[in-house]
């Protein structure tokens, strides 16, 4: 195992995750999977994996199933480390700490959803799956099309210049860092969780995350004023153990795996790109119409390209971003 973590991070995970590896499974016929997420029960990530756990208990007579434990046990890097070591048996969410992933965070990265989900389906995606492998003994089940990763801000901008000197909360992501840097703003990692007090307490000026847990967080309280164009896309990595995978029969493998590819495109792709709206509407319904700042961003592409392109062929090899940019869907 080749992951690296802190001393600190390893005792709070292991506190953070005591009560969910002392529940039992529910009977020695079943299997219940302990699944974590950093986010709410109500955000799409976490609704989708009841409905995936649902049809897999169906299609397994009962036999395995998740047992959801959504915003209660930490953030994402927590999660993902716990998972590594043994105290949780799933994994969904943006952070993996790992180059190969983190890279597909940077503004315009890819064209729109159906392009991130062909790159991830390549042998792009392979590589960065490998990685995720032997960094975390992992294995991918897929990744979720979240939809949309936007700008929350407490004070308004008219384009992305106005974020020089700005903090900005990002997430543990090079992506997120990346991105943000290159626009001169400040990227302050702080932890999922602890975003909305950060915003009360003035720790950072705004946040860039996934619009949906967004608006579950009601993180509009704190912050007034949303960007409407996608700074980049939220792509949750649906992560089980290998220790989990291999204890599940051969049957119950095929059995997950087909649920996941099954349901993705309808329950994670479609809805999510149906939900911006709704969440944009939940927005404006707390702040005024004058909250969604919809700038002309049709530069963006142009201006991120440089950086993308560095980053592809630093972390893929020479050639890597025409190779990723020629892959259609």
């Amino acid at each position: 195992m080749t992951f690296t973590m802190s001393r600190r991070s390893v005792l709070a995970g292991a506190a953070a995750m005591a009560g969910a590896a002392a529940l039992p499974h529910a009977a020695h016929a079943a299997t219940i999977l302990r699944y974590g997420n950093a986010g709410g029960p109500g955000t799409l990530s976490n609704t989708f994996n009841q409905k995936l756990s649902d049809l897999i208990k169906e299609r397994t007579n009962g036999e395995l199933s998740f047992e959801i434990f959504a915003g209660t046990l930490g953030g994402e890097k927590q999660l993902i480390e716990s998972m590594a070591l043994g105290s949780l048996d799933m994994y969904n969410g943006a952070y993996t700490g790992t180059n190969e992933f983190d890279i597909f965070y940077t503004a315009n990265f890819f064209r729109d959803g159906a392009h991130a989900g062909a790159v991830i389906k390549s042998d792009i995606g392979a590589q960065a799956s490998a990685k995720l492998e032997s960094q975390y003994q992992a294995r991918l089940l897929g990744v979720g099309r979240l939809g949309s990763f936007n700008l929350m801000l407490k004070e308004p901008i008219s384009s992305l210049a106005d974020l020089k000197g700005r903090k900005i909360r990002s997430a543990q992501i090079r992506g997120c860092i990346e991105g943000l840097n290159h626009v001169g703003a400040i990227p302050t990692p702080i932890p999922f969780n602890e975003i909305y007090l950060a915003l009360q307490n003035g720790i950072v000026d705004g946040v860039l995350t996934a619009l949906n847990p967004g608006v579950q967080f009601k993180f509009f309280e704190v912050a007034k004023y949303v960007v409407v164009p996608d700074f980049g896309l939220a792509l949750d990595k649906e992560v089980i153990s290998t220790a989990a995978w291999n204890a599940l029969s051969p049957a119950h493998q095929t059995i997950m795996q087909e649920a996941f590819d099954e349901l993705e495109e309808k329950e994670y792709y479609q809805v999510g790109l149906a939900q911006k709206a709704k969440d944009l509407d939940a927005w404006a319904a707390a702040n005024g119409k004058d909250s969604l700042l919809d700038f002309d961003a049709s530069g963006l592409a142009a201006q991120f390209d440089p950086l993308n392109k560095k980053l592809a062929e630093e972390v893929y090899g020479a050639g890597a971003w025409e190779k990723i940019q020629g892959i259609t869907a």
